[in-house]
C-alpha cells in the first residue's frame, strides 16, 4: 500500500512538473507591474499632501488609469480568451457535449496584442501628464488597434464556432460566453468617447457628456459585463456549491448590458431619463448578479472566506453611488454633485476594481498557469486567501474617501482624503506580495488536498489534473 501510494505519488508530481515551471503569461506580468507603480503613485499623493514633496500635476488620474486600463485591462487581455474557453468547455461537460481536445487559445497573434497594448499604453499616460494630446492620440489608437486583435481572437477561438450537436457555441457556454462577446465592444466605445475629448468632438452633452460616456463604457460596460461573467463561472468552484439561481444569469446580463448602454448614450446625447432609465436596468442586474453570489456563497457555507469578502465589499462601492446618481442629474446646483462624482469614480476605481483584483487576480494567473484549458474548474483549488486587514483598511478607505463629498465634513476633507489614500494603501501594500508570488511561481494549486486556512477539503470535487501544459504565448 506504502509503495503504490509512494509511486502514484512520484507520478503526480513528475506529470505536474512541466506546468509548474510554466513562465507566467506576459499580460499579467505587466498588470502587476502597474499595480505596482499605482502603489507608488499612491504614495505619491500622500507624501504631496503631507508637504514632503511637491504635489505632481495630474497624479490622480494617472493613478486610476494605473489601475484601469494599466492594470485590469492587461489582466483581462491576459485572461479573457482562456476564460472564454474554459467556461465553453465546462459547460459542454455539462451538457453532456464533447469537450473535444483541450481548448487553450493559440499563441497566435497574441504577442501581436501584448506589443500594440504596452507600446501604445504609455503613450496615453505620457499624453495625459503631460497635456500632449497628439501623443495621447496615437497611444489610444494602438489601444483600439490591440482591443481590435483581442476581439479576434476571442472570437475565433471560442465565440465563432458550434458545439458538438452543431448549436452555437454559446448555446453551450449556459449563456455566459455573451458576456465576453459584448465586453471588449464597450471598452471600444470607451476609447471613441475619449478620442472626443482629446480632439475636442463632442456630443449634445459636451465634454462631460464625454467623460461620463468613457468612463461608463469602459468601467460600467467593458470591465462590468467581464467581471460579472467570469464571477458566474467560478463563484461555484470557489464556494464548492452549484450556483444558486441559473435563471438569473440572463437576467444578470441584459441588465447590466442594456443599462450600460443607457449609462452611455444617455450623458453623450444629454438625455437624462434615458441615463436614468439605463441606471434602473443597470441596478436590476446588479441585483440578480449579487443574488447569485450570495446564495452561491450561503449554499457552499464559507462565509470567512476573504475573498468573498473583497467581491461583496467590491459591488457596495459600485452600487453605492446609484441613489445619489439621480440628485446629481435632477439637482446639480443643490447636491455637491462635483465631490459626489469625484467620490463615485475613486470608489469604482479602489473600492470596485481594485478589491475583485484582491480578491481574485492571484488564483486566476496560478489556474491559468496550471491548467490553462480549465481554469473554470481549478480555479477553486488555488491557495490565494487575502488578508482581512486589507479587507478592512480598503473597505474604511473607501468609506473616508466618499465623506469627503459631503459639505458637512469639509472642515477635515483633507485629512479623511490623507486617511482614506492611506488605508487605501496599506491594503494594496499587503496584497502586492502575494501576487508576485502568484506571478513569479511561488504558488501553485491545492490539488485535492488542504485548500487553505479558511476552507476545509474540496467536497465531491474532482481534483484531477485538468488541461495539458501551461499556456505560453511562445508555444
Amino acid at each position: 500500500m506504502t509503495t503504490n501510494t509512494t509511486e502514484t505519488t512520484e507520478t503526480t508530481a513528475t506529470a505536474r512538473t512541466p506546468e509548474m515551471g510554466a513562465r507566467t503569461n506576459p499580460f499579467f506580468l505587466m498588470a502587476g507591474l502597474y499595480l505596482t507603480v499605482g502603489l507608488l503613485a499612491v504614495g505619491g499623493k500622500l507624501a504631496g499632501g503631507t508637504g514632503l514633496i511637491d504635489a505632481l500635476p495630474r497624479l490622480r488620474w494617472l493613478t486610476i488609469h494605473f489601475v484601469t486600463i494599466g492594470a485590469m485591462t492587461q489582466a483581462l487581455f491576459g485572461a479573457l480568451p482562456s476564460l472564454a474557453a474554459s467556461v465553453r468547455k465546462g459547460e459542454s461537460r455539462v451538457n453532456g457535449e464533447s469537450a473535444g481536445k483541450d481548448e487553450t487559445p493559440p499563441a497566435r497573434g497574441r504577442w501581436l496584442q501584448w506589443l500594440a497594448l504596452n507600446a501604445s499604453y504609455p503613450l496615453v499616460l505620457l499624453g495625459m501628464a503631460t497635456g500632449a494630446l497628439t501623443t495621447a492620440a496615437v497611444g489610444a489608437t494602438g489601444v483600439l488597434f490591440a482591443l481590435a486583435l483581442l476581439v479576434a481572437s476571442v472570437y475565433r477561438t471560442n465565440l465563432g464556432g458550434r458545439g458538438a450537436d452543431g448549436s452555437e457555441s454559446d448555446a453551450a457556454g449556459g449563456g455566459l460566453l455573451r458576456y465576453y462577446a459584448i465586453a471588449p465592444w464597450f471598452l471600444g466605445v470607451g476609447l471613441l468617447a475619449a478620442f472626443g475629448m482629446l480632439l475636442n468632438y463632442h456630443g449634445p452633452g459636451g465634454y462631460f457628456g464625454s467623460l461620463e460616456a468613457h468612463v461608463h463604457a469602459n468601467v460600467w460596460g467593458f470591465l462590468a459585463l467581464v467581471a460579472a461573467g467570469t464571477l458566474l463561472a467560478v463563484i461555484p468552484a470557489l464556494a464548492d456549491a452549484e450556483l444558486r439561481y441559473p435563471r438569473l444569469v440572463p437576467v444578470t446580463f441584459w441588465g447590466v448590458t442594456l443599462g450600460a448602454v443607457g449609462l452611455v448614450a444617455g450623458p453623450w446625447l444629454a438625455i437624462n431619463p434615458l441615463t436614468m432609465a439605463g441606471l434602473a436596468v443597470y441596478v436590476v442586474g446588479t441585483l440578480a448578479l449579487l443574488a447569485n453570489l450570495v446564495g452561491t456563497w450561503r449554499a457552499g457555507g464559507e462565509w470567512t472566506d476573504s475573498r468573498f469578502a473583497h467581491v461583496l465589499g467590491a459591488y457596495v462601492w459600485l452600487v453605492f453611488p446609484v441613489p445619489w446618481a439621480p440628485l446629481v442629474l435632477l439637482f446639480p446646483e443643490t447636491v455637491p454633485a462635483a465631490g459626489i462624482e469625484a467620490a463615485a469614480i475613486e470608489g469604482l476605481v479602489f473600492g470596485w476594481m481594485l478589491q475583485l483584483a484582491m480578491a481574485l487576480l492571484p488564483s486566476v494567473v496560478v489556474a491559468l498557469r496550471e491548467t490553462p484549458g480549465d481554469v473554470r474548474k481549478s480555479i477553486g483549488e488555488a491557495a490565494h486567501r487575502p488578508p482581512w486587514l486589507g479587507v478592512l483598511a480598503v473597505n474604511a478607505g473607501m468609506l473616508a474617501l466618499w465623506t469627503t463629498a459631503f459639505p458637512a465634513f469639509g472642515a477635515v476633507e483633507e485629512l479623511l482624503t490623507l486617511g482614506g489614500y492611506a488605508l487605501v494603501g496599506l491594503a494594496w501594500l499587503g496584497f502586492l506580495p502575494g501576487l508576485w508570488r502568484a506571478l513569479l511561481g511561488e504558488e501553485e494549486l491545492n490539488r485535492g488536498a488542504d485548500r487553505g486556512p479558511d476552507r476545509g477539503p474540496a467536497r465531491g470535487r474532482d481534483a484531477e489534473q485538468v488541461g495539458e501544459g501551461a499556456e505560453s504565448l511562445s508555444d
